[in-house]
């Protein structure tokens, strides 16, 4: 069976020695029910996928590797890391989906067997994704491939690749069918087998044109990071995501919005509690809005009830509060409600949207985002999703234009003798400060909210490769080999 099992390793690592490019293999995805089967084979399927088409890795067949490993019931980390490093697999993936009826629980796991990894777990990914939105093989095919595209841009941030450079005539060249450019570290293997820097080197096309130490030595090499590969991945799906989800930009649509401003404002009092958190089991939302609009809900009924005119019939006397207050009350009416009326239903439709259901015709557009955050408080944030942002302005921003306005406000007191009212001073001076701030203050949030995305991220990511805790794996004797993997949890 040893002999067999040596014969197979040894075809695959015939046939891997061909390639130029890391080799890459998933040994499996295990389930436990027929849905979680169904998404792990399309997890396999788009992990693999990524790795050869972004990451210009090459993959081997998973079903070549678990019937080999089947033969030997080589299914423990123990057996699968020797047997992935003597066929020269340069990373193998593992994982598992949990199935618990109203959520997904999604691990991944990878180890690199080159040189310089030593059969390390280099990247431990794993995701809780509810199942409270709608969704269709389509839908499920997507969330499959954005995990798993995260997954592998954790595995090119970690990623490194010794690249043998050797002599091509009267050149030195690096000897790897990847195209390599740029300044690089030479590096050889000191006694105790770690690298060991020797100098510096420029590549351009493969081919070193200059170099700090002369001749390179036989078994001198290069390492080569992913870093940038695994940049490139993050921002390229999620640009594609929001191409999926959002339609293109049009005008028309933050002209509508414009439109329905004042109406939004003023029903928010009644339409965001009710037809938006509510309807949208939004609980964590509502909770947050009867917090945080209670004060401003209070101040613009108090400002627009006790109004300067019914004061006068009154013949009370008009303070710089009332009279801020009221001026407050028509703008939450008008426009300062708006914020909350976004939250409660943007952020329910961007969570559907994370699942890659739901229309979002008014949503993904920046122009419609710079326009809430001018006229209202907060409201390109919350348009955006961003909800702790949102709230961050929409209270700052609210009491800079409060204390503005108390400032420009003239007190009036009733004089019962003559029966009129005598108008005191205003302090203009800290009002325009006041105004200064708040225009700086304005223009921060318009540019923050400009350069922020939509928060569409799919499930809840329970733990990302970093806690520190030992590592003990085996070399190609078999001999232990201790460490320490670190790995970070959210």
């Amino acid at each position: 069976m040893k002999k067999s099992f040596i014969l197979t390793a040894l075809l695959i690592i015939t046939w891997s020695n061909l390639q130029a490019k890391p080799v890459a293999g998933v040994t499996s995805i295990s389930w436990n029910t027929s849905r979680a089967m169904t998404l792990a084979t399309i997890t396999e399927k788009h992990t693999l996928t990524i790795l050869k088409e972004k990451a210009e890795f090459d993959t081997i067949d998973p079903g070549i590797i678990n019937r080999e490993l089947a033969k030997f019931s080589c299914f423990d980390e123990r057996c699968i890391i020797p047997f992935a490093r003597n066929a020269g697999i340069n990373l193998i993936i593992n994982g598992n989906i949990q199935d618990r009826d109203t959520y997904l629980h999604l691990t991944l796991k990878a180890y690199a067997m080159n040189a310089l990894h030593n059969g390390t777990l280099i990247q431990s990914y794993s995701v809780k994704i509810p199942m409270d939105a709608p969704a269709g093989t389509r839908e499920f095919s997507l969330i499959c491939e954005e995990h798993a595209a995260e997954f592998i841009s954790g595995i090119l941030a970690s990623f490194i690749q010794d690249i043998p450079i050797k002599q091509s005539g009267e050149s030195y060249i690096a000897d790897t069918d990847i195209k390599v450019n740029g300044n690089y570290t030479l590096y050889r293997k000191d006694s105790t087998g770690k690298p060991a820097e020797t100098g510096k080197v420029t590549l351009k096309e493969n081919r070193i044109t200059e170099n700090s130490t002369g001749k390179p030595a036989a078994d001198s090499f290069i390492i080569l990071s992913y870093k940038d590969k695994s940049a490139g991945l993050k921002n390229y799906y999620k640009k594609r995501k929001r191409e999926i989800v959002f339609n293109k930009t049009q005008i028309k649509d933050t002209l509508y919005v414009a439109l329905l401003t004042p109406f939004a404002s003023a029903s928010m009092p009644l339409a965001s509690p009710f037809l938006g958190y509510y309807m949208n089991n939004d609980w964590t939302g509502l909770g947050l809005w009867m917090v945080n609009a209670a004060p401003y809900l209070y101040m613009e009924a108090r400002g627009l009830y006790n109004s300067p005119s019914r004061l006068k019939d009154n013949k009370e006397d008009i303070s710089k509060d009332d009279r801020a207050m009221y001026y407050f009350g028509w703008y939450m009416a008008a426009a300062g409600g708006l914020p909350l009326f976004i939250d409660s239903y943007a952020n329910s439709y961007l969570y559907k949207a994370s699942y890659y259901s739901q229309d979002t015709r008014l949503l993904g557009s920046n122009i419609t985002a710079v326009y809430l955050s001018i006229v209202s408080n907060g409201g390109g944030m919350f348009y955006k999703g961003r909800r702790g942002w949102g709230y961050f302005y929409f209270h700052l921003n609210n009491i800079l234009l409060y204390t503005a306005l108390r400032e420009f406000s003239r007190p009036e007191e009733y004089n019962r003798e003559t029966d009129t009212y005598v108008k005191k001073k205003a302090d203009t001076g800290t009002a325009k400060k006041l105004c200064g701030v708040l225009a700086v203050s304005k223009l921060i949030e318009t540019v923050h909210t400009l350069i922020t995305t939509e928060d569409l991220n799919n499930g809840i990511v329970t733990e990302e490769f970093i806690l520190p805790e030992p590592f003990i794996s085996f070399d190609e004797t078999d001999s232990p080999v201790y460490g320490l993997t670190v790995s970070c949890r959210f």
